[in-house]
């Protein structure tokens, strides 16, 4: 599933969270751009606008936005915070920037930066992000995303890989734990096909979710056909290609057609999304497999009270190329093009006081705590981690030791993905990613709902149009 989807999966929890952690450390609030100038450390008057401010019905979200504000009046009386409730989206972003109403600081994705950028709407926040010492202490695989000619356009707030979630009840049922009660993962593609088929014959529960709407599928079914050696985008004489009407793209949808027709382990229904299916079958022991992400699990409990200890995580399967990949994807922070250079700094001092810092500060640390004790408290998952954010050890070490002490499932079962997860990492393609998406989704429904589709066929078609409506378009 595309970017867009990914944060609305996680706002059920990031809104429970956020309510008890008060100032907890790893969220969204973006920051405006309208008003004044001036120097905040220096005591000068500055205006900055917050985005993504919680709408009238989202009370949990707006007691804890008051704290917030209450905290910055406490340090920072200079700076004024002005409310804004949009959020990104990739509809309304060009005409809001267009019309310069972008707040001061905006959330977005990193499928959406380069285009951003290009069209000369986020700031340059070089000077600001190595004041702060961002551009030291964020993983380096995240902060390439947001650079440009040695420049720092954004600021990465969380980052993610694909992996597989699995449901143990399923896996026992049958018969496919290790005699440490772990689910026997598969380690291939086509290793998942017969595990999935194992299940559906033992159990009679679909083996294998695959999204196919949304851009959700097209947003998994690049991780296949990335294994099977297919590429998407290519720049060829300096312009872009769409070419994954390869070989090798075939056989990846090919594999997908084969989870339908030969095998016959997906679920009947060849419509699906994440958050509306997959979450509510998987919880419910209705599906034994899905590709997900590591902050899926405490969502998909709270929305079928799925035992916590009927969940487990592991890298991707590997493909015929023989290596690890994975999707790597997240969202950042940027700054409206025309904000002033107080304004930036005052946007920093909102990140910091809302816990998003490098600091190993008491002030982030016991935002976490407290986010993790919410966590333990409902019963939720803690003690798997997925893409670290921060490089720095102190931080690291320190948040590690807060997720030791509100630990509650076996790691055992989150082992795979915890180590190996992240190995093989590859950016979302660069052009028009999110329009890509929904254009592979259209090529999924096409063979799982024909049987005599020709995958080859499909995607000659499905890249001209790509090719024509997007990439010969770019400049």
């Amino acid at each position: 599933m595309r970017m867009a989807h990914h944060k609305k999966l996680t706002a059920t929890l990031a809104l429970t969270l956020l309510t008890a952690a008060g100032l907890a450390g790893c969220g969204g609030s973006n920051e405006g751009q309208t008003g004044g100038s001036g120097n905040a450390a220096a005591g000068k008057q500055v205006t900055i606008k917050v985005s993504n401010w919680p709408k009238p019905n989202e009370e949990a979200k707006i007691a804890q936005y008051e704290q917030l504000m209450a905290k910055m009046k406490t340090n920072y009386p200079n700076i004024t915070v002005d409310k804004d409730e949009w959020g990104y989206d990739v509809s309304s972003f060009l005409p809001k920037a267009a019309s310069g109403q972008l707040p001061t600081v905006y959330e977005t994705f990193f499928t959406e930066t380069s285009k951003i950028i290009k069209a000369n709407y986020a700031a340059d926040i070089t000077d600001t992000m190595k004041k702060y010492g961002y551009d030291k202490a964020i993983n380096p695989d995240l902060l390439k995303m947001v650079t440009k000619d040695g420049k720092y356009y954004g600021i990465p707030k969380d980052g993610y890989v694909i992996g597989m979630l699995y449901n143990v009840n399923l896996f026992k049922e049958a018969g496919l734990l290790d005699d440490k009660g772990i689910p026997k993962f598969p380690k291939t593609y086509e290793e998942l096909a017969e595990t999935a088929q194992i299940i559906k014959q033992k159990t009679g529960k679909a083996g294998m979710f695959l999204p196919t709407k949304s851009g959700q599928g097209g947003w998994m079914f690049m991780n296949i056909a990335w294994a099977y050696g297919a590429e998407f985008e290519k720049q060829v004489d300096g312009k872009w290609q769409a070419v994954f009407n390869s070989p090798e793209a075939a056989a990846a949808l090919q594999y997908v057609k084969d989870l339908k027709w030969k095998y016959n382990v997906l679920p009947d229904n060849n419509l699906v999304d994440v958050t509306n299916d997959m979450f509510r079958m998987l919880g419910t022991d209705q599906v034994a497999m899905s590709f997900g992400t590591n902050d899926w699990p405490p969502v998909i409990q709270q929305q079928t009270k799925m035992s916590k200890d009927n969940i487990a995580m592991s890298a991707l399967p590997v493909g015929p190329i023989g290596e690890p990949v994975t999707l790597l994807g997240g969202g950042l922070y940027m700054f409206s093009p025309n904000v002033t250079p107080e304004q930036i700094d005052a946007g920093f001092k909102w990140l910091k006081t809302y816990g998003f810092t490098p600091e190993s500060s008491e002030e982030a640390l016991t935002g976490w705590d407290i986010e993790k004790k919410t966590l333990s408290d409902q019963g939720l998952i803690i003690g798997p981690y997925g893409l670290r954010i921060w490089t720095d050890e102190k931080r690291i070490g320190e948040e590690q030791k807060i997720l030791d002490k509100y630990n509650n499932v076996n790691l055992d079962m989150f082992r795979d993905y915890m180590d190996n997860g992240s190995k093989g990492m590859r950016a979302e393609e660069p052009i028009n990613a999110q329009e890509l998406y929904q254009k592979l989704d259209v090529v999924l429904q096409s063979v799982l709902t024909d049987k005599n589709a020709d995958p080859q066929k499909i995607l000659d078609k499905a890249a001209e149009e790509f090719q024509r409506d997007y990439l010969d378009k770019v400049k």
